[in-house]
């Protein structure tokens, strides 16, 4: 377990679409639980046809929270866990590799292999030293881990997985990265975003992953760097960012790391990076918001921000849409009170999962997909007692991963949904 240090210095704690939609527009800030209106735009209703593929993993609904999905290899690789010391579910893990392999309708765990630091030797599990697997991350062509929350003692390394042929290799080699939040490959270069004790840092490696070194810090709030981002030719590195408040305003930077490897702090106001995000002073409250997901689409970056939420997971709020970093604008689709939970692309088309919150407690579930981030199609949408938190795709079928938050729990957290390509015609 490892103590979480980003407090600031204050006092305050390809679907088959239906009819085309009009254009986007923008709103202003939604609640997080927002009631639908019956009028809402819908898409294929495929709830009937909804296969539950399983619940893999172990633990408390929150710790089967299903983070992210990534098709790699013909199979969706799922992650789960909680990191954070507040319950439910506290320091979730270690916790275990798994993906669904659509040709058996299995899943699969797959081995870890590490190096002990006393012996030397090589040592295999089916467990990674990790409480949560937030992201995964394609680089090169191969598929890597961020060492989210290492329950291995000390704070001296902080560590990543890359997977080979039959398993992955751990590598505890990332010095005083108490968090590896996300990673980067930039130039011939690897990156990793980093949680330091004093500041939100970035880590550089020209050897693939077997030796670091400080490359920057971010001039920025709290000590954790928290995404990547390519755009523009340039690599972004953002921590926290406030949205507009009365408290201490929203001014901040993101790094920004050029093709010579030239890193400057590039300046950008809540206002612009969070448009519509709002923060109102509540007793325990703090207005400390982060860029979550990211994808590039139509020249546009297109990204779910939200606020910190259990220490650094997000509560998604905002789906936004920018021609320049500092130039957002937050986007409206069909139906107006849908909280983006996920995105993926496909030849140049974008899809956004949403959910929902119904008058009856339940949840419903909405895939929007565009070409220019002005025209929305619906896609599909599907009723469940809760909502989804990720999405993928592979051969036209659409998978689903459950998830909850705090209060209340969902026990249906961590079921792996799917609807076949044949239902949306």
């Amino acid at each position: 377990m490892k103590m979480k240090r980003y407090l600031l210095q204050s006092t305050i704690g390809i679907g088959v679409s239906a009819a085309l939609l009009s254009g986007s527009v923008w709103l202003p800030a939604a609640s997080h639980a927002p009631v639908a209106s019956a009028a809402a735009s819908s898409g294929v209703d495929v709830t009937s046809s909804m296969e539950k593929l399983g619940q893999p993993f172990k633990g408390g609904p929150y710790a089967r929270n299903v983070w992210d999905m990534q098709v790699y290899d013909g199979k969706i690789y799922l992650g789960s866990g909680n990191s954070s010391n507040s319950g439910p579910s506290p320091n979730a893990g270690p916790v275990p590799i798994i993906y669904f392999d659509p040709s058996s309708s299995k899943f699969v765990t797959e081995k870890v292999v590490s190096t002990d630091s006393k012996t030397g030797k090589s040592v295999t599990r089916e467990l990674t030293a990790d409480e949560q697997i937030d992201t995964f991350k394609i680089l090169k062509g191969k598929l890597y881990i961020p060492g989210n929350d290492s329950v291995v003692p000390g704070w001296k390394y902080g560590n990543f997985y890359e997977l080979g042929k039959d398993s992955w290799t751990e590598y505890q080699n990332i010095p005083d990265a108490l968090h590896v939040y996300d990673m980067a490959y930039y130039q011939g270069k690897m990156f990793a975003a980093v949680g330091t004790e004093d500041s939100p840092v970035v880590m550089m490696s020209g050897d693939d992953g077997k030796t670091w070194e400080q490359f920057a810090r971010i001039d920025g709030y709290g000590s954790r760097a928290y995404k990547f981002f390519q755009f523009k030719g340039k690599l972004y590195a953002a921590a926290i960012i406030m949205p507009d408040n009365k408290i201490w305003g929203d001014e901040t930077h993101v790094l920004a790391i050029d093709k010579n490897l030239k890193a400057t702090q590039e300046k950008v106001n809540g206002k612009n990076i969070l448009p519509g995000m709002t923060f109102v002073q509540e007793a325990g409250k703090t207005p400390y918001s982060r860029i979550s997901k990211t994808v590039v689409v139509n020249n546009k970056l297109v990204y779910i921000a939200g606020e910190l939420y259990n220490d650094s997971q997000t509560m998604p709020e905002a789906l936004i849409a920018a021609s320049d970093v500092n130039n957002g604008k937050r986007v409206e689709l069909p139906d107006a009170k849908a909280i983006p939970t996920d995105m993926i692309v496909r030849n140049n088309v974008l899809y956004v999962l949403t959910y929902t919150k119904q008058a009856d407690g339940s949840y419903m579930n909405r895939v929007y997909k565009t070409r220019n981030v002005n025209q929305w199609y619906p896609v599909l949408q599907f009723k469940q007692s809760t909502y989804a938190k990720s999405l993928e795709e592979l051969n036209g079928d659409f998978y689903f991963g459950l998830g909850t938050d705090t209060e209340p729990l969902a026990e249906s957290a961590g079921q792996i949904l799917r609807v076949k390509a044949a239902a949306l015609k």
